[in-house]
């Protein structure tokens, strides 16, 4: 009686194979979940119904079932390789890797399991390992577009563009309509300066996936950089699509402004986002919005709100994280821009006023001769490449200076330089927001930064300010070698090679040395 149900269930289930096999997931599930309850605990059962419920995307399903399938029987290798890709898109990377090194002990020329293992080992961080597995995957299949993408990727995180670029090239001659692939060659060619190339990539990742959220951000981002400044903005838009932090739209309750709506009589909030230096930036708009007839709220950080409230046009700033006032329209800053034209914009003339209070409070600190401030980093938890060693920026300028530090913080590592160097002084602990430190900034006669907050607000007090920037600084300083339309007063030094600060301080210390011979 028994060999005759088993007879039944193997029909069955060579059934419910050839219909997945054809591509009819619910005539197979539909069999397959009546299997399981005549036979529960049957292996083959619980792996094809598994894989059934992850191909239709149920992967935290698709897991349940097929942890039960290799508790039965560990010696399956498609059974871990799918229990990987379902450990991977729910977010347990060592999960995910732990099955596909069972799948590839099971066997080793299993190249998907490769390519997953790859897969979590470059989430994991692990890139110069991911790069190991997705070259077995090749091995195994080398002419499987999707390794070849993922090979290309891992190589872009490694600093390696060009090569990256050469894999990028292969998939899309495999498969030209892999949306992914035209997207992160669009990135490998941003990488490598070719902006021109990186736009009509990312136009062809949108071409075959028009809701691709980052090829549309990215095909901004090189817009604003190569100064087609209508495009950039109006594709900015998408930055509320991403899932990043910085970039969760608001909860204002009344209409967005983007410049359809007359503001005569009318009530706008601005507000604040992504970072401080963003703010400080895009406030130039403020007074521009208030010419149109609007009474003007700004909605600030708080580190930002005294600074803020000096701005032309303002009626009342309130701080970010309380009630939100009542008004009529609101915009957050960085969708000025678009609201108000595009292209014109770009080069609107704007200083910041710093009061008069704190004027007085830093008038006195300078000395005699000539007194640079010095930024060698913003927030301590920033990006790597906007900050630099204090002790590597000091070894580059020369003596004859009165130096300050314009930071409110300093790194422990970088406290001994106090001690080296008399000329420096540190006055963080006297420094209370943006407002304070912008009054420092007018007792400078010339402000050396990093690309950091520093930066925007020095420049925006039309203060002389020689700005340290990395290789790929982003959008907003262009590609001009040594100036920005944004800041005329700034002036930029930009790394030639990625990670080198050598050129950039080598420049610094000469012009410095210039300006001291010049009698400044």
């Amino acid at each position: 009686m028994a060999s005759g149900v088993d007879d039944q269930v193997s029909e069955l289930l060579g059934i419910a194979t050839t219909m997945f096999n054809a591509g009819d997931l619910a005539g197979a599930k539909e069999i397959l979940s009546t299997l399981n309850v005549v036979s529960p605990a049957n292996f083959a059962v619980l792996k094809l119904l598994g894989i059934v419920a992850a191909t239709e995307g149920g992967y935290g399903e698709a897991a349940a079932l097929l942890d039960q399938a290799v508790a039965l029987d560990d010696r399956d290798a498609l059974a871990w390789n799918v229990l990987s890709v379902c450990r991977f898109k729910g977010g347990d990377d060592p999960g995910a890797l732990d099955c596909a090194d069972r799948a590839i002990g099971l066997r080793t020329t299993f190249g998907e399991a490769h390519n997953n293992r790859g897969n979590a080992l470059n989430r994991l961080g692990r890139q110069a390992e991911a790069l190991e597995a997705f070259e077995a995957a090749l091995r195994v299949l080398p002419g499987d577009a999707e390794v070849l993408v993922n090979i290309g990727n891992v190589l872009r995180d490694l600093g390696q563009a060009a090569a990256s670029l050469g894999y990028l090239d292969r998939a899309i001659a495999i498969d030209p309509a892999i949306a992914e692939a035209h997207f992160n060659r669009g990135n490998a060619l941003q990488d490598l300066g070719r902006h021109a190339e990186a736009i009509a990539s990312f136009g062809e990742a949108l071409r075959l996936d028009p809701d691709h959220v980052d090829a549309h951000w990215n095909r901004s981002l090189a817009n604003l950089l190569t100064g087609q400044f209508e495009a950039g903005w109006r594709e900015y838009e998408w930055r509320w699509r991403r899932s990043s932090p910085e970039s969760r739209p608001r909860d204002v309750p009344c209409p967005l402004w983007l410049g359809r709506e007359d503001l005569a009589g009318k009530t706008i909030l601005l507000h604040c986002e992504q970072g401080l230096g963003d703010s400080i930036q895009f406030i130039r708009y403020a007074p521009v919005v208030a010419k149109m007839g609007a009474r003007v709220i700004v909605e600030a950080f708080e580190p930002l709100v005294e600074l803020f409230s000096q701005v032309e046009g303002v009626a009342e700033v309130t701080v970010r994280g309380g009630p939100i006032p009542v008004t009529d329209f609101h915009c957050p800053l960085m969708s000025l821009p678009l609201a108000l034209g595009g292209e014109a914009l770009a080069s609107v003339p704007f200083e910041l006023n710093a009061s008069e209070t704190m004027r007085g409070k830093w008038r006195g600190e300078g000395g005699g001769g000539l007194n640079v401030g010095v930024v060698c980093s913003g927030n301590l938890k920033g990006a790597e490449g906007r900050s630099l060693p204090a002790a590597a920026l000091f070894a580059a300028l020369p003596a004859g200076p009165a130096y300050c530090l314009l930071q409110k913080e300093l790194r422990p590592s970088d406290a001994a330089i106090l001690d080296a160097r008399k000329d420096i002084r540190f006055v963080g602990d006297r420094l209370d927001g943006f407002a304070d430190t912008a009054g420092l900034c007018m007792a400078m006669d010339l402000v050396i930064t990093v690309d950091t907050s520093a930066a925007h607000l020095a420049a925006s007090l039309g203060r002389p300010t020689w700005i340290l920037l990395a290789y790929d600084a982003g959008w907003r300083w262009g590609l001009e070698p040594e100036t920005t339309h944004w800041y005329p007063s700034a002036r930029l030094y930009r790394q030639t090679v990625r990670g080198d600060w050598s050129g950039p301080l080598a420049r610094i210390a000469r012009d410095l040395a210039a300006m001291m011979g010049a009698g400044r």
